[in-house]
């Protein structure tokens, strides 16, 4: 038992690192520097209760001071061994969005910064966020919605409100159509389908004439909830064919496996070791993404009486990533979506067309302005050839 001195001076302590955690948490911006603040805090409140406490309770002190003092030293050396780069981002701007997944939770201007782990600034740009809580674009409000879904490509990470590829495409087609950004960084197919499921966005009902979505086929490893990103997102199985919602990733797993992987998924040792350790990409998987897929044109079909264009970013299907056997390409991929109701466009791009201009991000991965650029005047195209914008902007008059 704990004499009255002693346990006002741990009660004192645990109150004292309380606050200092709170603190931490309302000022601190990236995910790394939060992460490495509160397990020192841990750290240190775990040491002060060894030299306060006597017998057993000391010895406990004395184990986990020891094991928050082993995960500061491998955070540091995970985190300069990995030559991380650091997110910035506003506090309060982003949190859980209903059954979707992390996403802007309320409007304003979001300001991110990217650095490199050199102190290299790889990106520094503001996201408008709408009242809708959709990412800006500048279009006419009565015209014909296009609705753009998908994850950070079609937000546009790494870049200005002006630079995202449904701002360019509004810009290419000289305001035909009201253009709505409903991509979110992390997002997959299985957002599209729940927000269509359940009538999330109000906007989709206002003279809609075409659904577009941004994807690839690693979007496989979100709609099977092997994505470390997807954890706070919807998830579905098949049944007879039909994928059904199931809850979110994280509520699949055991109790124990949830709470542990959602107190250290931030953590560079969690990154390290599980995150970056998926586990491939198998052939049901990929029924599963082809099904949500093609759920999701059916209900944009029955619902709001629009076709669904898939903007298709090919990948390396024969990496071990994937597990799909030798006859499975992106052309097969493709034909499949097409079978499955849905419209395909190619991204891939010449790359020889465009030697020496910056498409890509350095040290991001992302599109640039340029890319977005080549990718909308082709969209515009593809629309107007398959969809008639000549008979939308009739409907505008």
């Amino acid at each position: 038992m704990l004499d009255f001195k002693r346990h006002l001076k741990v009660t004192g302590a645990v109150f004292v690192a309380a606050v200092l955690a709170w603190l931490g948490a309302e000022f601190i911006q990236a995910n790394r520097h939060l992460v490495l603040y509160e397990i020192t805090l841990v750290f240190l409140l775990l040491s002060y209760f060894v030299v306060v406490l006597r017998g057993a309770w000391r010895d406990v002190a004395l184990v986990g001071a020891s094991l928050a003092f082993g995960l500061v030293g491998v955070e540091i050396v995970l985190w300069r061994l990995n030559n991380s780069p650091t997110t910035f981002r506003e506090k309060g701007m982003w949190g859980i969005k209903g059954e979707l997944g992390l996403s802007p939770i309320r409007p304003g201007v979001i300001h991110e910064k990217k650095v490199a782990a050199n102190g290299d600034v790889i990106f520094d740009v503001a996201y408008t966020i709408e009242p809708d809580l959709s990412r800006k674009v500048v279009s006419p409000q009565t015209a014909p919605l296009i609705a753009f879904f998908g994850d950070s490509f079609t937000y546009g990470a790494g870049v200005n409100d002006s630079d995202t590829l449904p701002q360019i495409f509004a810009d290419f087609t000289k305001g035909v159509y009201h253009i709505v950004n409903l991509g979110v960084s992390g997002y997959g197919p299985q957002q599209m389908l729940r927000a269509l499921e359940t009538d999330l966005y109000p906007v989709l009902s206002q003279n809609p004439r075409l659904f577009v979505i941004l994807s690839a086929p690693w979007h496989a490893f979100r709609t099977s909830c092997k994505a470390d990103n997807a954890w706070f997102g919807p998830s579905y199985a098949l049944e007879n064919g039909v994928p059904v919602y199931k809850g979110s990733c994280a509520s699949r797993q055991s109790t124990f496996r949830q709470g542990l992987t959602t107190l250290l998924r931030w953590t560079e040792a969690y990154d390290h070791f599980i995150g970056r350790r998926e586990k491939p990409v198998e052939p049901t998987d990929m029924d599963l993404y082809i099904a949500i897929l093609a759920k999701s044109a059916e209900l944009a079909r029955q619902k709001y009486g629009v076709s669904t264009l898939v903007l298709y970013l090919p990948d390396d299907l024969s990496t071990p990533r994937y597990q799909l056997g030798p006859g499975v390409t992106n052309t097969s991929m493709m034909s499949r979506l097409r079978d499955n109701g849905l419209e395909v466009m190619d991204l891939t791009i010449d790359l020889n067309a465009y030697a020496g201009k910056q498409l890509i991000i350095p040290g991001d991965g992302h599109p640039t302005g340029l890319l977005n650029r080549i990718w909308g005047e082709r969209l515009r195209d593809f629309v107007a050839a398959k969809f008639g914008a000549s008979n939308a902007a009739a409907e505008t008059r």
